[in-house]
């Protein structure tokens, strides 16, 4: 899996604030769990909103990773339950500007399957063979409960991914961004690579002024292995094979020595 983050004009609107993460496995205990992805956009912010996304983020985060015997999907359950006490704690506070401000995706990947969670104004796309499909369509329509204005990850979706699947995170401007100038030039190419990205952001770098946000993008890429260019004799008949064939070449050598 390869991640690529671009953070297109970040400092270009007022009040609008986004924030991506990247967060992988410290040590060997941890690689059952795979990687976790958030992206997250806060608008019209203060200045010190910023820290809330990081502290959410982070907090997500830290919870995900703290049992490795659990899958990730539990995993991701685990770490969504204490992003939503988090933003409960903030609003008995009284720090409820987040409210309907704050978009937000977690996704959890691990080889081939990925579950994930998102609220607000977010886009997941699976690109596969040239066609785009919209993950995140369905928990679009699955709102939190207006009991519990502050439980804003209710609902997670999973899915397989195969070999040369992107997934594409965009926050909302980019989205739109996104639809209108490059989502036809990269279905095109078999493979999306940080150059070919960057390529087109540079190719449309006047109709991207006008816009702000994060994409992000997942590669899934099979790992191939490393093949041995001498042959394996693993079997018992072939070690016999072999001491025949390291017999023979020892009465040459012999012959050869003392004739």
């Amino acid at each position: 899996m390869q991640v690529f983050d671009y953070h297109i004009n970040p400092k270009s609107k007022k009040g609008l604030i986004f924030k991506s993460f990247y967060f992988q496995p410290e040590n060997e205990r941890e690689k059952p769990l795979g990687g976790l992805c958030i992206i997250g956009e806060f608008s019209d912010s203060l200045s010190k909103d910023k820290k809330i996304l990081e502290d959410l983020s982070h907090t997500i985060k830290e919870e995900y990773f703290s049992d490795v015997h659990k899958t990730p999907i539990e995993a991701l359950k685990s770490g969504l339950q204490k992003g939503n006490q988090y933003l409960e704690e903030l609003s008995l506070q009284g720090n409820v500007r987040w409210l309907g401000n704050l978009s937000i995706a977690v996704i959890a990947v691990k080889d081939f399957d990925i579950h994930f969670s998102k609220a607000g104004n977010i886009k997941l796309l699976l690109l596969r063979s040239g066609e785009y499909h919209d993950i995140g369509e369905n928990l679009e329509f699955q709102k939190s409960s207006p009991d519990k204005p502050t439980q804003i990850f209710s609902n997670i979706a999973s899915g397989n991914l195969v070999d040369k699947d992107r997934i594409i995170i965009l926050t909302q401007e980019v989205f739109e961004f996104f639809h209108l100038h490059i989502a036809e030039p990269i279905s095109n190419f078999p493979g999306v690579t940080p150059q070919i990205l960057s390529k087109l952001l540079k190719d449309n770098k006047s109709e991207m002024k006008e816009y702000s946000g994060v994409m992000f993008v997942i590669a899934i890429n099979k790992k191939g292995r490393r093949r041995r260019w001498w042959p394996a004799i693993k079997t018992p008949l072939g070690k016999k094979i072999a001491l025949i064939i390291a017999l023979i070449l020892l009465l040459l050598l012999s012959y050869w020595i003392f004739r």
